[in-house]
């Protein structure tokens, strides 16, 4: 799918733009969190929720009454941003002091996802986005849970990414400082599981929390 690039052109480094569907489909296939900005009554908001992306879309999930779910639903225009945090830049200087970080700004008009096979569909795909092989696992919402859940799909019409790699850049006069300067990378992990004070005893990890499971070590 072609992207048009009008509000998301990266203009402040564009050196670090990225415009292509590889790399914006994948930070949003990693990001567990995404920021969703939209207006109700002439008032900007913006709330975190969890993305999955489907092709062309992503999908939100949440309470019927949900006003950001409302917009969504109307088609009113919205953006939604994901961030990535791969290292923290330590420069010479505070000044030149940076993140290694990879994000995607998308923008676009949604709709409430109402057929039903879509809708489950949607909520596999976001269990397994969290949690691979999660959805085989436990129970898959039943009819009531479903009427009380609102799925939307924001169509993506505009993206793109920004993305910082590499090590500090300091003025040339702060190179002979006596300062450790380099990159610190963040990477983020699972810690051990935590069982449930009501889980009964003998219940063991399913697959997707064993040693070798996809929940394992790093996230996935």
């Amino acid at each position: 799918m072609d992207l048009t690039l009008d509000r998301a052109k990266v203009r402040r480094h564009p050196d670090r733009g990225r415009y292509d569907r590889q790399t914006i489909d994948a930070i949003l296939d990693e990001a567990l969190v995404c920021h969703v900005s939209f207006v109700v009554d002439g008032e900007p908001r913006v709330l975190p929720t969890i993305p999955v992306r489907i092709e062309d879309a992503i999908y939100l999930h949440g309470a019927p009454a949900a006003a950001m779910l409302a917009v969504i639903s109307r088609g009113e225009p919205i953006a939604v941003c994901a961030t990535l945090v791969d290292g923290l830049v330590l420069a010479r200087s505070v000044y030149n002091h940076s993140l290694n970080f990879r994000s995607v700004v998308v923008y676009g008009r949604g709709e409430e996802v109402m057929d039903h096979d879509e809708k489950m569909e949607a909520l596999r795909q976001l269990v397994e986005h969290v949690a691979p092989g999660r959805s085989q696992e436990a129970r898959m919402p039943n009819d009531r849970e479903i009427r009380a859940t609102r799925v939307v799909k924001v169509h993506i019409e505009e993206a793109a990414a920004k993305v910082r790699t590499g090590p500090p850049k300091d003025d040339q006069e702060d190179l002979d400082l006596p300062v450790w300067a380099g990159v610190l990378p963040f990477v983020p992990t699972w810690g051990d599981p935590i069982a449930d004070d009501l889980l009964p005893p003998g219940v063991p990890l399913t697959a997707s929390l064993a040693t070798d499971g996809p929940l394992a070590g790093a996230r996935p």
